[in-house]
C-alpha cells in the first residue's frame, strides 16, 4: 500500500528561474541571521558576505540541476509519468549537490579536505533539509489531489446535464498549401492533437476510431473553427468536441478528459479550465 501511494501521480513543476533566486535568497538570509552549525562563534571580517556565500551555492547548484533535468533527463522528466516517489528522489539529490557545494565552498576558503568533513556537511544539509521536502511534498501531493477531483466532479456535474444532439456542421481543415483538405462531420470529430508542424485528427468512422494527418499548426487549426464552438482548447497542444466527453477525471497531476470511442485520455491546462467549463456549461 505504501509503494502504491508513493507511485500515485505528482504535478512536475516547470523550470522556473524564479524559484532557484528566491530559496537562494531565503538561504542567504537565514544563513546571515541564524548562524547556524556554530558559525556564531566564527569570527571573520568578511563575515555577512562569507554567510550570504551559501546562498550563491545554493543557485550555483540549483541552476545546474535545472539544466540537467533540461537537456540530459528530458525522458525522465516526463509530466505524465512523474510521481510522489520521482518528486522526493529529485529533491533528495538536489539537497546531496547542495551538501557537497557547500562542503567545496567551505573548504576552498579555510583548506580543509577530509572524508569527515563532506560527510558532516551533507548530514547538515540533510538534517536541515530532508523533513521539511517530504512533509511539504505530500502536502502539495493532497492538496492537488484533493482540488483537481473536486474540479473533477463539477465538470461531471456539467456533463450530466449536458444535451447529447449534435447539429449537422460540416468541418473543413485546410493544410498549409491551401491545397490539402480534409472534411468531417461535427458530430464524428473527437480531438485534435498538435504534432510540431502537423496536426494530427481523431475521429469516428464506422463505428471505429481513425484518424488522420494534415500539415498544419494548432493555431491555425482554431482559426479554421471559430464558427464552431464545440470545438474548444484544452491544452496547448489539443483540442476537443465537448460533444464527445464522457467523464472528467482528477488526479494530483490535474484534470484529464475521458471521450467516447477512444482511450486515450486528454490533458487539462490549468489555464484553460475555465473556458472548457464555461463551454460545456452552455450546452447544458
Amino acid at each position: 500500500m505504501i509503494k502504491t501511494y508513493f507511485h500515485q501521480p505528482y504535478p512536475l513543476s516547470e523550470n522556473n528561474w524564479k524559484l532557484p533566486f528566491s530559496i537562494s535568497l531565503f538561504v542567504a538570509l537565514f544563513m546571515i541571521v541564524f548562524q547556524p552549525f556554530g558559525l556564531v562563534n566564527l569570527h571573520h571580517t568578511y563575515k555577512t558576505f562569507f554567510l550570504a556565500g551559501y546562498g550563491g551555492v545554493c543557485l550555483v547548484v540549483l541552476m545546474i540541476n535545472s539544466l540537467i533535468s533540461s537537456f540530459f533527463l528530458k525522458n525522465w522528466f516526463n509530466a505524465a509519468s512523474w510521481t510522489l516517489i520521482k518528486q522526493i528522489l529529485w529533491l533528495s539529490w538536489t539537497l546531496l549537490t547542495i551538501g557537497t557545494g557547500n562542503y567545496l565552498y567551505s573548504a576552498v576558503l579555510f583548506s580543509f579536505w577530509s572524508w569527515h568533513g563532506f560527510i558532516v556537511f551533507q548530514v547538515y544539509t540533510m538534517a536541515v533539509g530532508i523533513i521539511p521536502i517530504v512533509v511539504l511534498t505530500i502536502m502539495r501531493q493532497n492538496y492537488s489531489l484533493s482540488q483537481n477531483l473536486k474540479a473533477a466532479n463539477e465538470f461531471n456535474t456539467s456533463l450530466h446535464h449536458k444535451e447529447d444532439v449534435l447539429e449537422k456542421q460540416k468541418l473543413c481543415f485546410v493544410a498549409d498549401n491551401n491545397k490539402d483538405k480534409f472534411e468531417i462531420e461535427l458530430s464524428d470529430l473527437l480531438y485534435i492533437e498538435s504534432c510540431g508542424n502537423y496536426i494530427e485528427i481523431f475521429y469516428e468512422a464506422d463505428a471505429q476510431l481513425k484518424n488522420t494527418i494534415l500539415r498544419s499548426t494548432l493555431k491555425r487549426t482554431e482559426l479554421q473553427l471559430v464558427n464552431h464552438t464545440a470545438i474548444v482548447k484544452c491544452h496547448r497542444a489539443f483540442l476537443v468536441n465537448i460533444h464527445k466527453i464522457i467523464q472528467v477525471k482528477g488526479n494530483s497531476q490535474g484534470l484529464k478528459l475521458v471521450l467516447k470511442h477512444t482511450e486515450t485520455e486528454i490533458p487539462v491546462s490549468r489555464n484553460f479550465s475555465k473556458s472548457l467549463k464555461d463551454h460545456m456549461q452552455t450546452y447544458q
